[in-house]
C-alpha cells in the first residue's frame, strides 16, 4: 500500500485529499524543530523512511525547512535521486479549492 510521508505533522490541517494517494505516515511531530546538532533529527529520518519505495511512496514537505531538507536528502539517498513529492496547487484544473499534484523528481536528470 502506497505512503505519504509527511514532513512534519500538523495539527488542525485537512489532509485528507493527500490521503488519496496513500496511507499518512508523520516523520517528526509538530514541535520538532533542527537545532544545533541534528544526528538525531537524521536518524529519526532514517529509521522512518528505511522502506521508502520510490515506486509507490510519496514526499510531502510541511513544516521546519531544515526537517524538509533532511527528509528529501535521505529519500534521495535511498531512491538515488528518484521519488515523488505532493505539492499543494490552488488552482488545479477539475477543482474548485486547489488539489495535490505529483512531481517526479529525478536527480540524474540531464536538461533537454
Amino acid at each position: 500500500m502506497a505512503r505519504v510521508f509527511i514532513t512534519q505533522q500538523q495539527h488542525n490541517f485537512d489532509f485528507s485529499q493527500a490521503e488519496d494517494y496513500g496511507k499518512m505516515v508523520a516523520i517528526w511531530g509538530p514541535s520538532q524543530q533542527a537545532w544545533g546538532d541534528t544526528s538525531f533529527i537524521v536518524d529519526s529520518a532514517r529509521r522512518t523512511l528505511a522502506d521508502f519505495n520510490a515506486d509507490e511512496d510519496y514526499l510531502l514537505l510541511m513544516g521546519d525547512p531544515a526537517l524538509m531538507a533532511i527528509a528529501s536528502a535521505e529519500v534521495s539517498h535511498l531512491t538515488d535521486g528518484q521519488f515523488k513529492l505532493l505539492k499543494w496547487d490552488r488552482r488545479k484544473p477539475g477543482t474548485t479549492n486547489g488539489g495535490y499534484r505529483v512531481v517526479e523528481v529525478d536527480m540524474e536528470a540531464q536538461p533537454k
